[in-house]
């Protein structure tokens, strides 16, 4: 397959603090439902209570799901919104700092719960994202 580039221009911009103890994938994602937002940039700083993330088993196409109940600070976060199965999904990876220095993280899961998340959508108009199975890599994608 050879790689693929579409021209996006910018469109709305919001921001926003996520509530306390609400779950970040899930919350996202309703926001941009109610706005419909179908593609978009996503950048976040904050901290959770709990944080649950995947790694992706490339030879076995499947997602090593973790979580950690511990309270982490959001060192790095980047994400973006496109459309899976007629809604907005959002795809991010997370790395998430550890008391003690350490980092962990891959891609995010739905199971994050906030403790304090300030978000930044940025919408992208004139392109269509819409995630389709890839049967190279086994996952959704553009």
């Amino acid at each position: 397959m050879e790689s693929r580039f579409w021209e996006a221009q910018d469109g709305r911009v919001f921001v926003g603090r996520l509530a306390t103890g609400s779950d970040l994938v899930t919350d996202i994602q309703a926001f941009c439902e109610a706005e419909d937002i179908r593609a978009a940039w996503v950048s976040l700083v904050g901290a959770v209570t709990k944080a649950t993330f995947g790694y992706y088993e490339q030879h076995e196409h499947r997602y090593i799901e973790m979580t950690s109940d511990f309270h982490h600070e959001i060192s790095g976060f980047i994400g973006n919104i496109s459309m899976r199965e007629g809604k907005p999904f959002l795809h991010a990876h997370a790395t998430f700092g550890e008391h003690e220095g350490g980092t962990l993280g891959g891609h995010l899961l739905p199971g994050c719960t906030v403790f304090v998340g300030e978000v930044t959508i940025r919408e992208m108009t004139g392109v269509e994202l819409t995630r389709t199975p890839d049967e190279v890599t086994g996952l959704a994608l553009w």
